[in-house]
């Protein structure tokens, strides 16, 4: 039956204002939506009375007094802060807050907790997450830790009532500390950019290309992430530029901008239609701003790091390596504050983040120990204590987040064996820094070293056996290109470190009174070196790791090869000597171009022209025609004001090995030429051939080079950007390791 208006009492009537906000009592008690009109369609579909009532008040909660237990931990935290420096001005009721009084201050407590966690390595289970995180990632911050070991159990109680849950993120300490000081980013990045980073993302389709350029050309020399994670995490951040995280975003402006680098100017012009310095210039600053925005210096995001690491690694081509080291001491310092110097497992970490963190950290270190070494440095990151394990000689495809171990090594190439043949040199060298080599920065210190030559050379035959057996001889494919570039690096690695042991620097009288024998030996040392750099660059499929290949020139084998020309004026060594003199000069033409005014290419240039004067005058003495002089000399001449020599022709079109054209060597010969410069190499007492008998071909008396003279000029060598273009650096190539 239904209700009309009209049978409603006036008492229901007069008890129902118009404008009353609440539902009837019918569909208060029924649970169910009123329309707050008189009668309502609930009430009048099943026949009920319509009645509507004012609620009750709420009921007021009783105040409860302070907790004082609240109060005291409220109260030890202000003295910690007030003892660190903090000044802060209590509320009145704190003067008459009457805390009983404890058996220790509350700093010696704090810090002996403290001890107590470091000691452990980890937080205990009943931490907050991310309490224990800090605890993982500081387990030296005594500090940090006396002050959050206080705060933890206050920030408990104080949000013990919410009734909504806590959101991750930083803590109350955290929040507070970083409203107390400013980030101190723009120490190094300038004053931050109020520009809209969005703005400076390229599109869709162009992000998927650039990373498709730094997975081919930077990712595989460089491997610090686990390319498959941030593949997808790039996949779900370019559909939602909007709301991706701070850090994220600081890692794909850091991709930009290794890929762009990568590039050659024709193939950036091609993507973008703007000219390669101004992309580069680009992402560089957007970065910068990136890393600003994720507060650099204060994260502990682990991501973020990874993103200083790539902007390092980017910009060697153009920045001095002295001032690139400065900056590299910033990535150690955070990676230490993270923990990455300690190994994950010491810290209870899940297995997929040991093996990240391993390889971050690995990355900090040998690129440290490069620069170190470029600057004159006497110490570098090998020579401090670290306990982080080498990361596993595994694909990313083994790599899994949810995985419950590591996997074991792969007994052959794997993704990250270019890198584990780094890293396997790198602790060579930091395990045989007292026993043999006394590394400082410089890889030796001879002079102070306990052990013989034959001791060194024994270690250094342990370690190329070794690096054979586990890595090398699985690299047997010569259409793999990163096959081919692992035993270039490796075995130049290994090079460098005989000539290190064997360099006549070392000698009381700088190599006069060697016997004939060591110096053809450390002859066919440098001239190796050189020529594996020259058929690293003719292999054509090596050219997207160009950018790699420049940074890792081998100057002081280009100077020891010169200035051994000057005196080896015949003979086999002395024609190959020439042949990859005049091919590295022809795959470097920017050294020539671009600094004609620097010191070490006037000295350089000086050396060269004396060297093949040398030859010409062999060639008059045993009445011989003159020798075509290579493009090398040629330039050289040119650039100097000096005509060609009399008789002969200043053209260079010439045929011979001499005027080999940079790119002329086929593909197919590289991996052949290569196999057959490397029986070279093996100590004197080793060596099946003796001594090429041309050193006293030369009538110029032989004399020592000043090699002190060469470090000076080297280390004073600044590079500069050329036209855009990636500038390359002669100053980045003194490294001992070969790394």
């Amino acid at each position: 039956m239904q209700v009309s208006m009209s049978s409603q009492s006036p008492t229901a009537v007069d008890r129902r204002p118009p404008d009353q906000p609440h539902s009837c009592v019918v569909c208060q008690r029924r649970k169910v939506k009123c329309e707050r009109k008189y009668p309502c369609a609930n009430c009048v579909k099943h026949g009920a009375l319509c009645e509507f009532r004012t609620p009750a008040p709420p009921r007021r909660r009783k105040r409860q007094s302070p907790d004082p237990d609240v109060l005291a931990k409220l109260k030890r935290c202000e003295d910690l802060l007030q003892g660190y420096g903090v000044k802060l001005d209590p509320p009145e009721h704190d003067r008459a807050l009457h805390i009983p009084p404890r058996e220790t201050t509350p700093l010696s407590r704090a810090k002996s907790e403290a001890s107590t966690a470091t000691k452990h390595g980890h937080a205990p289970s009943h931490d907050p997450p991310e309490h224990a995180q800090r605890k993982k990632n500081q387990p030296e911050s005594t500090t940090y830790m006396a002050v959050s070991e206080e705060t933890k159990h206050l920030e408990e109680l104080l949000e013990g009532s919410d009734e909504e849950p806590r959101k991750p993120g930083p803590g109350l300490l955290q929040k507070a500390y970083d409203k107390f000081q400013g980030d101190g980013s723009g120490l190094l990045f300038g004053s931050a950019d109020s520009g809209d980073l969005k703005e400076l993302h390229p599109p869709a389709i162009t992000i998927f290309r650039l990373w498709q350029t730094y997975f081919t050309s930077v990712y595989p020399l460089t491997m610090i992430f686990h390319a498959p994670t941030v593949q997808q995490q790039i996949l779900d951040a370019t559909s939602d530029l909007d709301n991706i995280s701070e850090s994220m975003e600081a890692l794909m402006f850091a991709i930009y901008y290794g890929a762009v680098m990568a590039l050659n100017p024709e193939e950036c012009e091609a993507m973008f239609g703007l000219p390669q310095p101004f992309m580069m210039n680009r992402y560089l600053l957007a970065t910068q701003q990136a890393l600003r925005a994720a507060k650099l210096l204060k994260s502990l995001d682990i991501m973020v790091l990874q993103a200083l690491v790539i902007l390092l690694i980017a910009s060697r081509h153009a920045i001095d390596p002295r001032s690139l080291w400065i900056h590299s001491g910033t990535a150690v310092r955070l990676g230490q504050r993270i923990g990455l110097h300690r190994d994950g497992t010491s810290l209870g970490l899940p297995p997929f983040e040991i093996e990240i963190r391993r390889r971050l950290w690995w990355q900090i270190v040998v690129q440290d120990t490069r620069l170190a070494e470029l600057s004159g440095a006497g110490t570098s990151l090998l020579s401090g204590p670290f306990d982080t394990h080498l990361p596993r000689n595994i694909n990313d495809a083994d790599l899994k987040p949810e995985m419950g171990q590591i996997p074991q090594d792969h007994a052959g190439t794997t993704d990250m064996t270019f890198c584990m043949t780094r890293y396997e040199i790198a602790n060579f060298l930091k395990s045989s820094n007292t026993d043999f080599f006394f590394f400082d920065g410089a890889w030796a210190k001879p002079d102070g070293a306990l052990a013989t030559l034959v001791e060194k050379d024994k270690a250094i035959d342990e370690l190329e056996n070794r690096l054979e057996e586990k890595y090398l001889k699985h690299c047997s494919d010569p259409n793999m290109t990163l096959h081919f570039l692992t035993k270039i690096f490796t075995r130049t690695a290994i090079y460098r470190m005989r000539l290190v042991a064997h360099h006549p620097r070392h000698l009381p009288d700088k190599g006069a009174s060697m016997p004939p024998e060591e110096k053809d030996y450390l002859c066919r040392l440098n001239l190796n070196m050189l020529e594996n750099d020259n058929i690293a660059h003719s292999n054509k499929s090596a050219d997207k790791f160009a950018w790699y290949l420049n940074a890792y020139f081998q100057f002081p084998a280009f100077i020891y090869l010169i200035s051994e020309l000057r005196h080896r004026t015949r003979g086999e060594l002395a024609d190959r000597g020439w042949a990859a003199v005049n091919q590295a000069f022809q795959y470097r033409i920017q050294f020539i171009t671009k600094r004609k005014d620097s010191p070490l290419f006037q000295a350089t240039s000086a050396l060269a022209l004396k060297a093949w004067q040398a030859r010409q005058i062999d060639a008059a003495v045993h009445r011989e025609p003159e020798p075509e002089p290579p493009l090398y000399i040629l330039t050289l001449r040119s650039y100097f004001g000096e005509p060609p020599h009399k008789g002969r022709k200043s053209s260079h079109g010439g045929s011979g090995y001499l005027q080999t054209p940079a790119d002329s060597l086929p593909d197919s010969h590289t991996v052949d030429r290569f196999e057959q410069i490397q029986d070279d190499a093996r100590p004197v007492a080793d060596s099946v051939s003796g001594p090429s008998g041309d050193l006293e071909s030369n009538p110029t008396k032989w004399s020592p080079v000043d090699w002190s003279y060469w470090d000076e000029l080297i280390q004073n060598w600044e590079p500069q950007a050329a036209d855009g273009n990636q500038q390359f650096d002669f100053g980045e190539s003194i490294s001992f390791s070969g790394q």
